[in-house]
């Protein structure tokens, strides 16, 4: 097939740092083996073992609008129905959502995922060289749903639809309250899938991260619905 899979000694962080839009804290992956495998700021962060390359890098795909209470990024040109004749980012994202990736058929949002993935933390960043947790909501929302947020998180919390955990879908913010639970919302992210979330980090960039991790779990404040 076009896009070629090989296997490759690359590093998939195996620690998560705690992240907020307006602390700072260190660090806890893991570092590289030897200097050889040293990341630079925004560079893309592979599988254990697994890299992956694709002969059009530059690829990005159509969507459709909001409709109704649920919005959806329409169709894709992701359609493969076997592992053969997947896209290699689609391979990719299945293994860090953890999903057979004959059901990661979004092309739209797998493209900008990886547009953005492993771009370093900046307060008040809104671009390459450095975005927040709210600027960043507020870039994927719009570039794979074509809707509009409010800047910060706590006014993207204000201005959603309230969810149970057990009702998010693709594309509903997640709050988290990460100055104390009597203090406000001070951090987003976009749900993906599979208890999955992407977000910017202040430590590690844009990133996916899991709901159950402990720092996660433990700063929840709930979920939302763009109106």
């Amino acid at each position: 097939m076009e896009n070629m899979l090989k296997l490759g000694w690359l590093i998939l962080p195996v620690a998560l740092a705690a992240t907020s839009c307006s602390t700072q804290r260190k660090s806890t992956a893991a570092a590289p083996s030897s200097a050889n495998n040293k990341q630079k700021p925004g560079s893309p962060r592979f599988i254990e073992n697994i890299s992956i390359k694709s002969s059009d890098s530059t690829r990005r795909y159509g969507y459709s609008h909001a409709n109704g209470d649920r919005y959806s990024s329409g169709s894709s040109v992701h359609t493969a129905g076997t592992i053969e004749n997947s896209d290699a980012l689609q391979f990719k994202y299945s293994i860090l959502l953890g999903l057979p990736v004959e059901e990661l058929t979004d092309g739209r949002m797998i493209s900008v995922i990886e547009d953005w993935y492993g771009t370093r933390y900046r307060y008040g960043g809104t671009d390459k060289n450095g975005i927040d947790c709210s600027s960043f909501a507020q870039t994927f929302i719009s570039a794979v749903y074509g809707l509009s947020l409010p800047r910060t998180s706590a006014q993207q919390y204000q201005n959603s639809k309230r969810l149970r955990k057990d009702e998010l879908q693709e594309g509903d913010l997640v709050f988290f309250k990460t100055r104390g639970r009597k203090a406000g919302v001070s951090h987003v992210g976009v749900y993906l899938r599979n208890n999955k979330f992407v977000h910017a980090s202040t430590s590690s960039g844009v990133i996916i991260n899991d709901m159950d991790d402990a720092y996660y779990a433990s700063h929840y404040a709930g979920a939302g619905r763009i109106r």
